[in-house]
């Protein structure tokens, strides 16, 4: 229990009793049902919460815009802190940590934390006819990677009574309403109701329905939302929105019942909001396809871009089946080159863990099998020789077969080898990064990239050009204040490419070496 003269200090907002009676409070909570909930009157310290309510802003219809994109009865404010000195207060008090402790010690739920945006939370006003039907609060807040755990909610609404409705009802289970049990707490002014947000937190409130002399009221609240960056495991759901329930048909439609005007229309109304939320849903899930299949295209764009490590003049065309960006390679590799210059051989270099064990290793080459080989754990290298050499497009194929079962711990994929290299042979002219002597004939580079992004943008916009080149680090002096050797990525053309690789360049943003 923290120190109550600290408590006194710290959190003066409060009123004197919810410190005091604070032990009686948690119990109350934690042995509630049907899920953790407590209703504290008298919660605020007084001339706190008469400020509040005096400087309660007025009905915005600007943000009264429903989930469906009408406006409605409903006004919420989620910048408290422009409204007035007092609600500026107020921010201050809640998203500071003693009152975040305080919480957590009254809910049992620590580490508790304000969303510094207040998403859905503030100023609440409801105005007559307007009523919420149970639901449960979306459950994750994906801008901070928070937990909605725990609801705060403080009434501002002097004299009301319990027939104008508004109250804030507890469900069990709005899906079963022959078995729903509700508990009603009336919106009283300065009441607080705490309850924990999970799958089960069933609430919302029944129709405000206020005499024609008290319709300059409304329904007025501060709605508190409170997250923690975990969660316990039995209560982890994916992520979702507000999933609410419909009210049930009327309590007075039995069998035998003769319709009434007033009932019809009741049923009416039903009907309609049934059907408005039913589109909202339909409106919702074809949003939702909308986003899949754009992110479904664009991972498709990824994997067509993805290149394999594959080093000469030739050029991956289309994606690799079988290929994973880590490096990683599946029992089966399919790709399709298509040479700049004839390639008269290969050489795989992979890795394999030392757990996995070893295996065989197939390379074929337009469907004929080229090479075959043994390969131990660790890193190996499978050479093959093409004769005649390949000049025009085909089809490769890496296929691993390995001597035992194996997979990485915590990695669902299928995987066979780390590829490292896959290096093309062109007879006279040589692909393997190497000594000075081993580049193309031109002896100057046409450009070295400083930064990765650079070197990897430079040799896709290349490979898509036809552009043949050779690549490979050295040291160039960089700095302004101190001189220093810093790697860099080299590119290199033949004399007969330089000119094209230099519109190239120009055309990406990059100066050629002259």
């Amino acid at each position: 229990m923290s120190d109550p003269r600290q408590i006194d200090r710290t959190l003066d907002r409060l009123a004197a009793s919810v410190k005091e009676n604070a032990d009686s409070y948690r119990q109350s909570f934690a042995t509630a049902l049907p899920f953790r909930h407590i209703a504290i009157d008298s919660f605020l310290e007084l001339q706190f919460a008469e400020r509040l309510l005096a400087e309660f802003p007025s009905f915005d219809q600007k943000l009264a815009i429903s989930e469906g994109g009408t406006t409605g009865g409903k006004s919420v404010n989620t910048k408290i802190r422009e409204i007035s000195p007092a609600y500026e207060e107020l921010y201050a008090f809640i998203s500071g940590r003693p009152f975040l402790d305080f919480m957590s010690e009254l809910s049992g739920i620590p580490d508790l934390l304000l969303d510094p945006k207040m998403f859905g939370g503030g100023t609440h006003e409801n105005r007559h006819g307007q009523e919420l039907d149970p639901h449960i609060d979306f459950n994750y807040a994906e801008d901070h990677n928070l937990h909605r755990r725990l609801n705060l909610i403080v009434y501002l609404n002097k004299d009301w009574k319990t027939e104008w409705g508004g109250a804030i009802e507890i469900h069990s289970n709005p899906r079963q309403p022959d078995q729903n049990q509700i508990q009603a707490f009336d919106p009283l002014f300065n009441r607080a109701v705490m309850f924990e947000t999970n799958e089960i937190s069933w609430h919302g409130f029944p129709r405000i329905d206020l005499p024609e002399e008290e319709r300059h009221r409304s329904r007025k609240s501060l709605s508190i939302y409170l997250y923690t960056k975990d969660r316990p495991a039995g209560e982890v759901a994916p992520p979702h929105g507000t999933f609410y329930v419909q009210r049930p048909m009327p309590a007075n439609l039995v069998p035998g019942h003769v319709l009434t005007a007033e009932d019809v229309r009741e049923l009416r109304a039903l009907f309609v909001r049934r059907d408005r939320w039913i589109e909202l849903y339909q409106k919702m899930e074809l949003d939702k396809n909308r986003t899949i299949a754009s992110l479904e295209h664009g991972v498709k764009l990824l994997r067509t871009h993805s290149r394999l490590p594959v080093t000469g003049y030739v050029v991956q065309e289309g994606a690799a089946t079988g290929a994973h960006g880590d490096g990683w390679i599946e029992p089966v590799l399919q790709v399709r080159v298509r040479p700049l210059e004839p390639v008269c051989g290969m050489t795989l270099r992979a890795y394999r863990p030392d757990a996995a064990g070893g295996g065989k290793v197939r390379i074929l080459v337009d469907g004929a099998e080229t090479a075959l080989a043994e390969i131990g754990a660790g890193k190996s290298d499978v050479s093959v020789r093409l004769d005649p050499a390949k000049a025009e497009a085909f089809d490769l194929e890496v296929a691993f077969e390995a001597d035992r079962e194996w997979s990485p711990e915590g990695d669902g994929r299928n995987l066979a080898l780390v590829m490292e290299e896959l290096r093309m042979e062109h007879g006279n002219v040589a692909t393997q990064a190497g000594p000075a002597d081993a580049k193309p004939t031109e002896e100057r580079p046409i450009f070295v990239a400083k930064k990765l992004a650079d070197a990897e943008r430079i040799e896709a916009a290349f490979a898509e050009a036809g552009v043949g080149y050779e690549v490979e680090p050295d040291t160039y002096q960089g700095g302004v204040i101190f001189r220093s050797a810093r790697v860099g990525a080299f590119f290199y053309v033949t004399p007969e490419m330089r000119e094209r690789a230099a519109v190239v360049l120009a055309e990406n943003g990059y100066s050629p070496m002259r």
